[in-house]
């Protein structure tokens, strides 16, 4: 927990106006340089080039995750290794960032501070300050591709709190600086003079910056301390809303007001931080937790352990509702960690879906690029990778690059000692022709050539990476849809209509995890806050064309696998007489749901045996749920009531009145009808 000793100002606030100050850019760095002014504190003023960039100071992000997303950026950006973040959960009073990257100069600092809106990187000027590769301003130093490009970092930073340090220091340096940053909020309706320079920028706060004599000369990095976290933000990640709901709730109950109680629909969550009702207002206060934090891992679990472990305990929950969801079972802390994990280019949390091998059970195809093209079948020899098999089987030998490590090496994040990792997992159902079909990997490349397109219509060059994943269940439902990854990062939150994809496919578009990883364009068209994108830019209008063909792919090839996999379920079973509750509900399912396969449904004894059924892929009536289908009868009247639960199931799914329910509400449902229409006759 981070200490409040660990914040002492570099001056008492009564003398900050006292200051020296230095208003340019090019003196800052002069006097910054000067071995001769350690120890000395100075004061300049941020700054920002353009009234739009002034503007996002107070809103350009929707949620917290989305400010520390572009930290981990900057990290990224500077060739680190290592990010450590530490929040004071569930307290959320201050918030500690340190990252081994390449740190900043005194050069980069000023320029910082006196550039916002005016990034550095992806410009020559980025190369002489050295923040980009010197061959290729794309890159940074180690040769990664640059995901930031704007500059508003310290914006990201004001979104969480408005006073902030920053110590950032450079290798084989004997100096680090330290720099005070106070940031204001932008008004419109302002006429004080002091919110603009003399050269008509804008003026968004207030920076004191001191130079210290430091011994180790190998370290380097950056260090960003949050003082005072904003009331919102504290709020927003103690998720206090919910919990002080959740008292009204209780205190409804308490005083037998029912219809206050039910109106208001928020549930405890499953996993949580924990939660306290009134935060210490003096630092002496002691801290009391009203609510002990709950997560599913104990304190002893290493760190690149815990998002598999929670990655369980979501998965566990398949055995209470068919889709389990992130807002229902984690509190908003926890929601963070898992929407970080999915937005900053970290490892899987078990492979990269490239280096999956035939031990997987995961049938590979390779996305044909020609408009009526199909997928090809991508056969992976023990120990094999799709990355090799297809470099070795596919015409041209494509090679997949997305996931190998980058020179400068990995990218570890680590969050109170919780590691993220990208929390999507490729795990199939057992291969048995009884239960569902295996999943699916469909992987592809796509590089238009534009080079007949004008430039000033094209947009640049395009390229992609991808893979289309196919699973009979998505868990949790939040990792439906498409993700796309511009430069290994992205705004965390699965697009549910695949690029508005026109087709009608219910069931199969609910069953498919993407990731377009975008190697080259597209930047251009991410809107200002990088999670939501310019619909009419030309690089949209292409990755949706070619996103919408490889859906088309993939639901062609499972249609072909399904009907071949009925048509040798008929022939095994030719000798058998369908009965007409079968017939009569495989007709309605087809007639409501044209061209989806038909669900696989089983009788299971109790609810274990019915939680490993449902994890395989099934629809599953649990005997002991349902007392009709309970009792003493004889083997052919069990054998009718279980044929009729489970065409009574496949009619009810068919009209889709069991979408998102509980399973146990949805024995009750069948067990209610059986007790008004007692075996109904189908004719």
């Amino acid at each position: 927990m981070i200490q409040d000793t660990d914040f002492i100002p570099l001056v008492s606030p009564s003398s900050e106006d006292h200051i020296p100050l230095i208003d340019k850019g090019e003196d800052l760095s002069k006097w910054l340089s000067e071995k001769e002014n350690e120890g000395q504190v100075v004061r300049t003023r941020l700054k920002a080039s353009e009234r739009v960039i002034a503007r996002v100071t107070d809103g350009i992000y929707r949620q917290p995750a989305s400010a520390l997303r572009e930290l981990i950026s900057n990290a990224w950006d500077a060739d680190a290794n290592n990010v450590d973040i530490i929040t004071d959960a569930p307290r959320f009073s201050r918030m500690y960032i340190r990252d081994d990257g390449a740190g900043m100069s005194y050069a980069t600092l000023a320029r910082l501070l006196h550039s916002i809106g005016g990034s550095a990187k992806r410009t020559e000027v980025g190369q002489e300050l050295g923040v980009t590769d010197k061959l290729d301003s794309e890159k940074t130093p180690g040769g990664r591709l640059l995901i930031g490009k704007i500059g508003i970092g310290l914006f990201s930073i004001s979104q969480l709190a408005r006073r902030f340090r920053i110590v950032t220091k450079v290798a084989n340096e004997n100096y680090r600086l330290i720099a005070e940053v106070k940031v204001r909020a932008y008004s419109e309706d302002s006429d004080d003079e002091a919110s603009r320079d003399e050269d008509d920028n804008f003026v968004n706060g207030e920076v004191l910056i001191t130079r210290e004599f430091v011994e180790d000369l190998a370290a380097h990095g950056t260090d960003i301390i949050l003082y005072t976290l904003k009331p919102r933000v504290r709020d927003m990640l103690r998720s206090a809303d919910r919990w002080k709901a959740l008292d009204e709730k209780e205190a409804a109950l308490a005083a037998d007001d029912l219809e206050a109680a039910q109106s208001i629909r928020v549930e405890e969550p499953k996993y949580h931080s924990g939660w306290i009702e009134n935060p210490p207002k003096k630092k002496s206060d002691p801290t009391v937790l009203t609510k002990i934090p709950k997560f599913p891992w104990d304190a002893n679990a290493p760190a690149d352990s815990r998002m598999s472990l929670l990655m369980d305990a979501i998965e566990k929950e398949s055995s209470r509702t068919e889709r389990p969801d992130l807002a229902s079972t984690l509190d908003t802390y926890l929601e963070t960690l898992w929407t970080l994990s999915l937005s900053v280019p970290v490892e899987y949390v078990e492979k990269h879906p490239f280096e999956l091998t035939a031990d997987s059970g995961v049938s590979i195809y390779w996305l044909s690029n020609e408009n009526r093209g199909q997928a090809i079948e991508v056969k992976l020899n023990p120990g094999q990778t799709v990355r090799d098999a297809v470099k070795e089987q596919i015409a041209g030998h494509p090679e997949l690059t997305e996931g190998k490590i980058s020179p400068s090496g990995g990218f570890k994040v680590t969050i109170d000692g919780f590691e993220l990792k990208r929390p999507i997992r490729f795990k199939h159902p057992t291969n048995d022709a009884k239960k569902a079909n295996n999943p699916m990997l469909f992987v592809g490349r796509y590089s238009p050539n534009l080079a007949n397109v004008k430039s000033d219509v094209r947009g640049g060059n395009l390229s992609l990476e991808a893979y289309l994943f196919w699973n009979s269940k998505i868990v949790p439902k939040e990792n439906n849809g498409v993700l796309v990854r511009i430069r290994g990062a992205s705004s965390g939150v699965f697009d549910t209509t695949f690029f508005k994809y026109q087709v009608s496919e219910q069931t199969r578009l609910r069953q498919i995890t993407t990731e377009l990883f975008i190697g080259r364009g597209l930047d251009a068209a991410l809107n200002i806050d990088r999670e939501s994108f310019n619909f009419s830019h030309p690089h949209v209008q292409l990755v949706g064309q070619w996103l919408h063909k490889a859906i088309r792919q993939l639901t062609n090839k499972h249609k072909d696998l399904s009907k071949r996999a009925r048509t040798e379920k008929n022939e095994a079973q030719a000798e058998q007489v369908r009965d007409a509750l079968t017939v009569h509900s495989e007709s309605v399912w087809n007639s409501r749901r044209i061209g989806d396969p038909l669900p696989e449904i089983t009788i299971a004894q109790d609810r274990a045996s019915a939680e490993q059924s449902r994890s395989d892929g099934f629809m599953t009536i649990v005997r002991e749920d349902i007392p009709s289908l309970t009792g003493a009868m004889t083997t052919a009247e069990r054998k009718d009531k279980e044929a009729q639960a489970s065409a009574l199931m496949r009619v009810l799914d068919a009209y889709g009145m069991l979408d998102d329910r509980p399973y146990d509400e949805q024995q009750k449902i069948i067990d209610a009808i059986f007790k008004v229409f007692y075996a109904a006759n189908i004719k």
